[in-house]
């Protein structure tokens, strides 16, 4: 009776231990079966985001070209209205009434305002693209900061502030695009003039050996080498900026407090300094900004310093 007992026994454990193996290798394949079929959802995935990473490329690159074109397109004829104005104003074809002076001096106005927006247009286009040229010179910064500060000196004078500069007697010599450092410096003073109804416009130089640390308030600093730097700050008392708005001001389009919708010309287009942090970049320098709401700001364009120009440095 034992021994059947027995055989029994042993028949119901090897029978469970069977069930548990088969149990166990269905479990198994079960589980590579799904892991199987993850595999492939992951791969079918995987070609979904190239194939529509691929398509963005191609969209984004037909916009770029499509900016592009449209602008170069729309530069002809507006160059030609704003020459027909000039002769207009010049008495070219009669001398204008006193009551088509104010007209004439609205269809420049516009003009100019509307070529200005399809000049940073292409430039946004051509950045995109990557088809912005740049032809670096080694130029002397005072006076060339110093001319640039005299093509705003009417608009400062119209809105009745002060414009002064504080800069060393002695700045180095720099190697940059002449070009796209002009236009970063009139973007930037434009845009302090333009938030600025009182009190006044600062230009002041820094030398410095290495980058200073970067506040909170400041843009996002990407890795530059420790060599020296020079810093050209433009400083107003104007509306200031908020923190939450500080790194939105650099993007495409964005403008704080800009003005009514109707006077587009002072609005502005929101593109002066996304396109001044985009050349920035690409002459190999930076824009930050510092600034506190209703105590002005201050934005400072950072350019590297060969250290062989600081031995060559006019005096």
């Amino acid at each position: 009776m034992q021994a059947l007992s027995q055989i029994g026994f042993d028949h119901w454990t090897g029978l469970v231990g069977w069930l548990v193996s088969l149990a166990t290798v269905l479990g198994l394949a079960l589980v590579l079966r799904h892991e199987r079929r993850q595999a492939r959802s992951l791969v079918e995935r995987s070609k979904e985001l190239e194939r529509l990473s691929s398509e963005l490329l191609r969209v984004n690159r037909m916009k770029s070209e499509f900016l592009a074109n449209v602008s170069h397109e729309l530069r002809t004829p507006l160059n030609a209205i704003v020459g027909f104005v000039d002769l207009l104003r010049e008495g070219v074809y009669g001398e204008l009434a006193p009551r088509q002076v104010k007209p004439v001096e609205r269809i420049e106005a516009s003009a100019n305002h509307l070529r200005h927006l399809v000049d940073q247009i292409l430039d946004l286009a051509k950045m995109a693209a990557g088809r912005l040229e740049i032809h670096t010179e080694t130029i002397d910064l005072r006076p060339f900061v110093l001319d640039v500060a005299s093509e705003i000196e009417s608009l400062v004078s119209e809105k009745g502030l002060s414009l002064s500069l504080v800069m060393g007697a002695a700045l180095p010599r720099i190697r940059t695009d002449p070009t796209h450092l002009r236009q970063i410096l009139v973007n930037l003073l434009g845009n302090a003039v333009k938030y600025t109804n009182e009190g006044a416009i600062v230009i002041r130089t820094r030398l410095v050996d290495t980058l200073p640390d970067s506040g909170p308030s400041l843009t996002d600093r990407p890795s530059y080498p420790t060599n020296p730097w020079i810093g050209i700050q433009v400083i107003d008392t104007g509306i200031g900026i908020a923190p939450a708005d500080q790194h939105r001001i650099f993007e495409e389009f964005e403008q704080i407090d800009a003005g009514p919708r109707g006077k587009s010309a002072e609005r502005g287009t929101g593109l002066g300094l996304a396109i001044s942090r985009r050349l920035a970049g690409l002459i190999g320098g930076m824009v930050e900004l510092e600034s506190e709401l209703g105590k002005g700001s201050t934005f400072t364009l950072w350019l590297p310093v060969d250290p062989a120009d600081l031995s060559t440095t006019p005096k």
